[in-house]
């Protein structure tokens, strides 16, 4: 609780990046890409179109793992410059992250519609079942927090997967 406090007033101040070092993952489910795909179907997300598909297994974790590296995976509003390093750059690099740093695969750049536009994010598919959308610019009040399809006017439909 003193972390998201300390975290809300760093993102107040411009981002919120805690401990150098977090510790991996642990609570991790591999599924297939298949299923990790038919899940996001079902709510009308569906993959770029890639030639070669990428990973076969992703690997997804629990809502508390979710909240826990979340702060871990928003970056510096002061970093966003239009076309060059937009929304697009700040999704890539939580879904990169995610990947290095807690060996989540399963958090991939989505793209959709919110209230400014056609936007990039990270999308997962939680252990619960959920499908959770992050925004990782801290210039966003709500950046850093994990909410669900419609919230705060997030509608996906692609996914890097």
């Amino acid at each position: 609780m003193i972390a998201q406090f300390l975290c809300s007033i760093a993102k107040a101040l411009g981002g919120c990046q805690p401990d150098k070092a977090p510790k991996p993952v642990t609570d991790l489910l591999a599924i297939s890409r298949a299923e990790f795909l038919a899940e996001m179907a079902k709510v009308g997300i569906q993959p770029i179109d890639l030639g070669t598909p990428l990973d076969k297994i992703m690997t997804i974790t629990t809502e508390i793992e979710l909240e826990r590296i979340a702060p871990y995976l928003v970056y510096p509003a002061d970093l966003y410059i239009a076309e060059i390093a937009d929304c697009e750059d700040y999704a890539l690099q939580a879904q990169c992250d995610a990947a290095f740093k807690f060996h989540v695969s399963g958090i991939r750049m989505g793209l959709g519609y919110m209230p400014l536009g056609y936007h990039g994010f990270p999308v997962t598919l939680s252990k619960e079942g959920n499908i959770l959308l992050l925004e990782p610019n801290a210039g966003f009040e709500y950046a850093g927090e994990w909410f669900k399809i419609g919230d705060n006017g997030y509608n996906p439909n692609k996914i890097l997967a």
